[in-house]
């Protein structure tokens, strides 16, 4: 009996062990996993990315005239072209109206000697207010403008600072090239 119950022991291990199913010699790939699809934002034009970085430009001129010279103060504010800079460049000078006439018409030009000083910086904006911080805060206040915006649109019509002054949009100063 012992004999008969080692021998189906064996038999019944040989099933288990040997019985098994042959693996099939093909590669089996396994189905492809989904990832989740998320919605793809809509791309901006080369137009577009040029148009936001453009750096705005607002200025505010004074005239005075003082005897028979007239004295002009400019205020040029100018911002957003890269991150979060920004310049006041304030320019003087005078000249005399009359002298300046009788050149034209001479067909002369009559330079002037002109005062430029550029306060770089930085600005923010918060709820309409456009704040320009200076680098040098020990030297130069920090001056906060109103953004006045056009009818309807949300583009800026001019800036209004802390005097009441309106600054109107107006051209960027270009890059000053000496001989």
């Amino acid at each position: 009996m012992k004999k008969i119950f080692l021998v189906a022991l064996i038999i019944f291990t040989h099933f288990i062990v040997f019985g098994q199913q042959k693996r099939s010699k093909k590669n089996t790939i396994p189905p492809p996993i989904k990832k989740k699809e998320y919605p793809i934002p809509e791309a901006k034009g080369i137009e577009d990315l040029i148009i936001e970085q453009k750096k705005k430009c607002f200025v505010y001129k004074i005239e005075e005239k003082k005897d028979s010279l007239l004295f002009v103060n400019s205020n040029l504010l100018e911002y957003g072209w890269a991150g979060d800079n920004a310049r006041m460049v304030i320019t003087s000078y005078h000249y005399d109206p009359i002298k300046k006439k009788e050149a034209e018409q001479k067909g002369d030009v009559l330079l002037n000697e002109e005062h430029v000083q550029f306060i770089n910086g930085s600005y923010k904006t918060e709820k309409d207010i456009l704040i320009f911080i200076p680098e040098k805060a020990d030297r130069f206040k920090t001056r906060a403008f109103r953004l006045v915006y056009k009818s309807n649109v949300k583009e800026i019509d001019y800036l209004e600072d802390e005097d009441n002054n309106k600054y109107i949009a107006g051209d960027c100063s270009e890059p000053v090239v000496g001989l």
